[in-house]
């Protein structure tokens, strides 16, 4: 039997990456055109996906890339040193010449580290004594700007869930990275991010120093004749039947977000694997079957709720276009007042239970949640 072709929950390259390939040129043509792009996605729709799959695009056509995560870095400190060290490697692999380049920083200082087999690797961090790791940040930004201008190539930064960039000390930050960025001409820069709300005003509002710094570009559905192309394509390839609208059916069930679609067809793949004939069935049991996987992690998550709380869940899942301050909904499901809710949503969304998209609708982070919801109420009467 074919290897399950439908990837989740991790990076997914290649032809197991499902069609953004509008969007995987536009970001080529930008980046090549050194450009500067602030992506920006809900969560679960293949944001970072696209960016490795970008990323293999750019090197194939021997374009050196670099890509951060800005949650792997509490302190700005370890970032500016992860950044000097990654691009000066990209663009610099011999180590000699390499230690060179870096003894010049003044705020930054090379560190040779050796493997257990002998191997000899450069990395960089903030010198001891610096007392302002931004300024050790933007001298390693325009280190790797001077030594893609001196190797005559182009360097592509990809820093990603970029609004976290706030716990750096703010609008500080971002005035100076402005600064910085506006002056490089061989340096492209995608600055990608979740907080949909916190990139929008980064990059919207006129006050804030990124306003007008590059494009906006926002990552939304697959378009559904192409998700659907995809999906069939890889079904046909293994040998499996499904019936008349069955694809479709995955995509309502999984709201056309990717994440989603890409686990009812795992699932699917898998439950039918013996026969490989998806009956209709099958497709309607996908959501609950994968409730009751992750039925520890909603237990764990249900708890951190109050009753309050929980209420409210129970009546976003039955009502999940309802206006939640509206007359309407605090009546027919008993709930209110509009301050007591309006507290709930912010408790909710900290404990990353909600989000607010960025028409301000409240929504389940985990779009399975509401089905897991409705399996314990059936299980408890």
């Amino acid at each position: 039997m074919e290897e399950n072709p439908f990837k989740y929950g991790g990076v997914v390259r290649g032809p197991y990456f499902a069609d953004r390939e509008e969007e995987l040129r536009e970001l080529e043509s930008e980046m090549v055109s050194r450009g500067r792009i602030f992506l920006v996605s809900p969560r679960r729709y293949g944001k970072t996906c696209l960016l490795f799959n970008l990323i293999d695009h750019l090197n194939s056509q021997e374009i050196a890339t670099v890509y951060f995560d800005l949650n792997a870095y509490p302190e700005m400190t370890g970032f500016a040193g992860a950044l000097t060290t990654e691009t000066s490697r990209t663009l610099e692999s011999n180590i000699e010449k390499l230690n060179k380049l870096l003894s010049s920083l003044q705020r930054l200082r090379p560190r040779v580290t050796v493997d257990s087999d002998g191997t000899m690797s450069m990395g960089v961090e903030v010198a001891s004594g610096e007392g302002d790791p931004l300024q050790a940040l933007l001298e390693g930004l325009n280190h790797a700007e001077e030594l893609a201008r001196k190797k005559k190539r182009l360097l592509v930064i990809i820093i990603d869930e970029f609004s976290d960039l706030l716990k750096y000390n703010g609008e500080t930050v971002e005035k100076a990275l402005r600064s910085a960025i506006q002056q490089h001409e061989h340096i492209g820069y995608v600055f990608s991010g979740s907080e949909q709300s916190l990139m929008l005003s980064m990059v919207q509002e006129r006050r804030r120093p990124f306003y007008k710094l590059g494009r906006l570009m926002e990552l939304g559905p697959i378009p559904r004749d192409l998700y659907s192309t995809f999906i069939a394509g890889w079904l046909k390839k293994g040998g499996y039947k499904y019936p008349e609208g069955g694809i479709e059916r995955i995509l309502h069930l999984g709201h056309e977000v990717p994440y989603n679609v890409q686990r009812l067809c795992h699932t699917m793949w898998e439950l039918a694997g013996k026969s490989q004939v998806v009956t209709p069935e099958i497709i309607e049991g996908l959501p609950a079957h994968i409730v009751r996987q992750d039925s520890p992690i909603y237990e764990m998550l249900w708890q951190t709720a109050t009753q309050p709380q929980k209420v409210l869940l129970i009546a976003l899942t039955e009502d999940p276009d309802m206006s939640l301050l509206s007359k309407e909904f605090m009546f027919k499901h008993r709930i209110g007042p509009p301050s007591s809710i309006k507290a709930s949503l912010q408790s909710l969304v900290k404990k990353g239970i909600l989000y607010r998209d960025i028409k301000g609708k409240y929504q389940f982070t985990d779009s399975f949640m509401p089905f897991w919801i409705d399996y314990i109420r059936m299980k408890h009467g």
